[in-house]
């Protein structure tokens, strides 16, 4: 049986939120380490700053997407931007390229979160795109001192809820970057961080996306589908949408567009710590970059997606999504880790009554299979679910 992504999709659009089986409280003390601190402490990078990360006074922490170093994602805008801004812009690279297991991704925004901190004395912003948001919000959700470190939160494109695309790369014979099976929609990674609280905003933070977004979908069907939506009152969530329903930005797009920017921005300089309503406008819409970046950062900025893809071609490659280290494992219900989450489903694990639903991906799921079954003619006639 095969399964499209315009079901699952379409699934994504009529499921509900509600696990039924009790899950753990969202943790209360960070889980040991596992990348040595040496390596942790040698990836942060603070492009043009004399003594590098120690000598940091006001920094603001940038975490690159999937396919990219920092250097990649950031030297033609963020770096640029966050520097006439004030601020002295650090990075992080965990390595290769952002596709190594998310869980260890997150370990290097954690480490370089407390040194940056520790350095400067003072709560530090964090600006991500793409997995960057993923793997800063697993930071924050897993990592609760975490928190009492960070000032606020920018994010372009965050994949919170994963990507239903991610789907089109799992099915490779020769299989994909553990990250990319982490970033798929009903992923046990993406599971677990919601049941653990992840999609609540932990500090201040501006959601930034796009509904024409080609890498991370659904981006429409309202909060509980959209991907990049956070809830709680410390969010603000910008759909560029709705404010410029005619400008039509890409995933890399975020990162050096006039009104994304203009939005940012506003984050960065609110007293509150997050962009608030009248801070920015539709006046700000615009295809045209940020004011502030020349002529060579213009023609490199559209490059960015590119040399993600190239990274990602030529990256590692595993055939099953890395399993949960064991902080993470209790908040994914499932006892048995799939390579496929949708392969629950063909190996025939679907809950039979609502209390079997562990979580709404297995609520998704039932109802993927359910109406597919109906469609064929090879399900049951019984209205229940």
């Amino acid at each position: 049986m095969r399964f499209s992504i315009g079901l699952l999709a379409f699934a994504l659009l009529g499921a509900s939120q509600a696990a039924t089986v009790p899950i753990p409280a969202p943790p209360t003390s960070d889980p040991a380490l596992v990348t040595p601190q040496a390596t942790l402490d040698a990836n942060i990078q603070c492009p043009g700053l004399s003594g590098g990360y120690a000598a940091a006074k006001n920094p603001i922490l940038l975490v690159p997407g999937t396919g990219n170093t920092g250097s990649e994602s950031f030297d033609s805008n963020y770096v640029i931007l966050t520097r006439n801004l004030g601020y002295q812009p650090c990075y992080i690279s965990p390595p290769p390229f952002m596709l190594n297991d998310s869980q260890i991704n997150a370990e290097y925004v954690v480490n370089a979160v407390s040194r940056l901190n520790a350095a400067s004395g003072k709560k530090i912003p964090v600006l991500g795109w793409s997995q960057g948001n993923l793997i800063i919000q697993w930071a924050l959700t897993f990592f609760p001192s975490t928190v009492g470190k960070v000032d606020r939160f920018v994010s372009f494109a965050g994949d919170f809820r994963g990507t239903v695309l991610a789907y089109l790369l799992d099915a490779q014979p020769l299989g994909i970057a553990p990250s990319i099976w982490q970033q798929s929609t009903l992923s046990a990674y993406l599971t677990a961080l919601r049941n653990a609280g992840g999609l609540t905003a932990k500090v201040p933070t501006t959601s930034i996306y796009s509904v024409t977004d080609e890498i991370v979908q659904p981006q429409i069907g309202g909060p509980a589908i959209e991907s990049s939506y956070l809830f709680g009152s410390l969010a603000t969530n910008v759909k560029v949408q709705d404010y410029c329903p005619l400008l039509l930005v890409e995933h890399s797009q975020e990162l050096f567009n006039a009104f994304t920017y203009a939005v940012a921005k506003a984050a960065l300089q609110s007293p509150t710590g997050k962009a608030e309503a009248g801070s920015f406008t539709s006046a700000s819409c615009s295809l045209g970059f940020p004011p502030g970046l020349g002529l060579g950062d213009q023609l490199v900025a559209p490059t960015i997606i590119v040399q993600a893809a190239t990274h990602i071609i030529a990256g590692p490659r595993v055939p099953c999504e890395p399993p949960l280290l064991p902080y993470a494992a209790k908040y994914y219900p499932f006892t048995t880790q799939a390579c496929n989450p949708l392969s629950q489903v063909v190996d025939g694990f679907v809950p039979q009554t609502p209390e079997q639903f562990n979580t709404y991906e297995a609520l998704i799921v039932y109802i993927l299979t359910h109406n597919l079954q109906n469609t064929l003619g090879t399900g049951s006639n019984s209205t229940s679910p």
